[in-house]
């Protein structure tokens, strides 16, 4: 028996599939040409502003090929960074000198609060009548009470136990049903310097309340992207060693009211033997916390940071004076949404 044969219209049907040839972006890759680098990566940027291919119907393979543009446009701008620099060398003095990036922080609006700690005498007046002037003057060492929410899982449990080994003289008690008022008052008869309360969302850290004793004032943080010790590689166990301060970026008023309220929490002399730094970053009102030990090289020359975590990020949420009074407290800030509708306009 004579087999039937694939009709000669089907054959064209399937020539007609046939994908159209295009460059292959390995071979541009390979090659040195600046014009090629760029030609190929404005190619690959003309198809990703068009999208997928949209006979592409099945959902993975589009987003293979989405990945796969990704893939190869950072493959080509690392080529093209480098090809670049590399004839800057060549060049050396006779090269055009790079423009400074327009980034968020240089192009910010022009703030009437920011101060200048060493010449701004109403600073220098404050500083020595304000809550913490007895703490900076060395009359007390901070003794910290940590406690939790009422409604609370045992997910919460680890990060307190970090944040305990971070904060020296810090001690933790279970919450219960006490209300943080009566948590405060019994807190100034047992001689706490400052009451912290963290709370869950989630399984989750989700805020953080710190209230200086004992006449305040309060401030009130959310917290994000919290990772633990454990989730680090490479890191290092914290000891009882009290660390160093590192605050950065807190220029204005209610920045500098912020960094003396987060240093009244460490001992007011560091450990030098212990080799440890506690961070505080500002950047964009997102305050960084990272915590390092530096270990120096066998000749003294360089100097290395090892990790030893939580590592988190905060973001203010208010100032109360006084200590925690949610219904006649007055504020001396008070994020609203609105705030963050400006990008270019920070408080801190």
């Amino acid at each position: 028996m004579v087999k039937n044969k694939k009709p000669a219209n089907q054959n064209q049907s399937k020539q007609s599939k046939k994908k159209k040839p295009r460059t292959d972006t390995n071979k541009v890759l390979k090659s040195d040409n600046l014009n090629d680098l760029q030609t190929e990566l404005e190619r690959i940027n003309e198809q990703t502003r068009k999208g997928p291919a949209s006979n592409l119907k099945n959902k993975v393979k589009r987003r293979e090929l989405v990945l796969m543009r990704n893939s190869m446009k950072k493959k080509l701008k690392a080529k093209l960074r480098r090809k670049k620099q590399k004839m800057r060398e060549e060049l050396g003095d006779d090269a055009v000198p790079t423009e400074t990036p327009k980034t968020i922080e240089m192009l910010k609006d022009k703030d009437e609060t920011q101060v200048d700690l060493e010449n701004d005498e109403e600073i220098q007046e404050e500083m020595k009548n304000d809550e913490y002037s007895s703490y900076f003057n060395k009359e007390y060492e901070p003794q910290i009470l940590l406690t939790t929410s009422i409604k609370h899982t045992g997910a919460i449990f680890k990060f307190m136990r970090e944040l305990k080994e971070t904060l020296p003289n810090s001690y933790f008690y279970y919450r219960k049903k006490a209300p943080l008022k009566g948590i405060i008052e019994v807190a100034k008869e047992k001689g706490f310097t400052d009451v912290i309360v963290v709370n869950e969302r989630l399984r989750k850290p989700y805020s953080m309340i710190i209230s200086h004793l004992p006449d305040g004032p309060t401030c009130e943080f959310k917290i994000f992207d919290v990772i633990y010790h454990d989730q680090m590689s490479g890191c290092a166990k914290s000891n009882n060693h009290s660390p160093e301060l590192i605050f950065k970026n807190f220029n204005s008023k209610t920045g500098f009211r912020l960094s003396r309220i987060l240093n009244g929490l460490f001992p007011h002399t560091p450990d030098m033997e212990g080799r440890q730094v506690v961070t505080f970053h500002n950047q964009r009102d997102y305050i960084f916390f990272r915590h390092h030990r530096f270990i120096f090289d066998d000749d003294y020359t360089k100097v290395n940071l090892q990790e030893i975590g939580p590592r988190f990020v905060l973001r203010l949420l208010s100032i109360q004076k006084g200590t925690f009074d949610n219904q006649f407290g007055e504020y001396e800030f008070y994020y609203k949404n609105k705030m963050g509708v400006r990008r270019r306009k920070f408080h801190l």
